[in-house]
């Protein structure tokens, strides 16, 4: 009899130890798969990909989010469950920037049946007419961080490396470091041994294409039945205060804009920010954005992105220009406007449409 319980308590370690083993490769342990296959009978979802947890708090806290009964833990990564309105959506935080944001987008594509992919957050603002608390939908997205740095002596009009190849391009533009040093005296011009830096688009590989055939995206498009849809939203009043003594000096607006840029780069240097904004017309500057945006469009799947802005990067506000200030307040109104393009999207209008 000890010997059949001592037996029995061997299996049991050696399946736990298995199963662990499991997904520390990366593998899908049996009852995961279970709880996928479970979740994915009642879809399809819609997808919500959150950067942090100060982010996804007030969505979870919001009357109009009612969580379900099932949560999946898979590498790394927590899937909610729940409706918004009469909508399955799955929630996921991605953690901070560009890599932790591309790879749980990939990961809630591949495991979960998602009909399409809405991503909030707050951001930094490039755009002189907006006001921090305006919360803002871009019509487009580039990561602006895949660069090609040329080497001191060269200029616009010599080849970059490999780009006879077509693995780099000077089509998109370049920044000048030497343009922006300071306290140069004594001398017409200048020149700075960092020389110039070239922007480069990204190599994609998506699934309406042929595999191991790379293409090549620097501005992509969100989905435009999403994005007009989001036009409904920019009369809606978002929160203005944080309490009874601070308050934005203006009242916050949602509205579309042209375009936004994500770097995994904590952008607070005002120089560079209007160097951005003149040169590729962009509003808000973050960390993931464009990361979820590379994912969906490669795996064929509509997405849209909501960010409220925090701050103005690099300062020059008349409100107090930290972002720990209007963190709460920014998080807040970027999820209410979510909501709202939930219930929006899920209207019979636009679901028979």
């Amino acid at each position: 009899m000890a010997i059949s319980k001592l037996f029995l308590s061997l299996v049991l370690v050696f399946l736990v130890l298995i199963t662990t083993l499991e997904e520390a490769n990366g593998a899908i342990s049996g009852k995961t798969r279970k709880l996928i296959d479970m979740a994915n009978k009642n879809g399809p979802y819609l997808g919500l990909v959150i950067p942090n947890l100060f982010e996804m708090n007030p969505l979870l806290q919001h009357p109009s989010y009612k969580p379900g009964d099932l949560t999946i833990d898979y590498a790394g990564r927590r899937f909610r469950f729940g409706h918004i309105d009469n909508q399955p959506v799955v929630l996921v935080m991605t953690g901070l920037a560009m890599l932790n944001a591309g790879i749980t987008t990939q990961l809630l594509l591949a495991l979960f049946n998602v009909k399409g992919v809405v991503h909030y957050g707050i951001a930094g603002n490039a755009n002189p007419s907006l006001n921090i608390g305006d919360v803002a939908i871009p019509q487009y997205w580039a990561h602006t961080a895949l660069w090609n740095w040329q080497r001191y002596g060269d200029g616009p009009e010599n080849e970059l490396p490999l780009e006879v190849n077509g693995d780099y391009t000077r089509d998109i533009g370049y920044l000048k470091i030497s343009e922006y040093s300071v306290n140069v005296t004594n001398c017409n011009s200048h020149n700075n041994l960092l020389n110039n830096i070239w922007y480069q688009p990204e190599e994609v590989f998506p699934v309406f294409g042929t595999p191991e055939e790379r293409q090549h995206i620097f501005w992509v498009p969100v989905d435009p039945r999403y994005y007009a849809i989001a036009k409904k939203l920019e009369g809606l009043k978002l929160e203005g205060c944080l309490n009874a003594t601070t308050c934005l000096s203006h009242p916050p607006k949602v509205t579309r804009v042209h375009r936004g840029t994500s770097a995994s780069i904590y952008l607070d240097n005002a120089a560079y920010r209007s160097f951005i904004y003149n040169k590729f017309d962009v509003s808000p500057v973050e960390m993931e954005s464009a990361a979820v945006a590379l994912i969906c469009y490669q795996q064929n799947v509509p997405y849209i992105v909501i960010r409220a802005l925090s701050d103005m990067a690099g300062g020059g506000t008349s409100e107090s220009n930290e972002a720990s200030t209007f963190i709460t307040l920014a998080a807040t109104n970027s999820v209410e406007v979510t909501v709202q393009f939930i219930k929006q999207l899920s209207s019979k209008k636009y679901q028979d449409a």
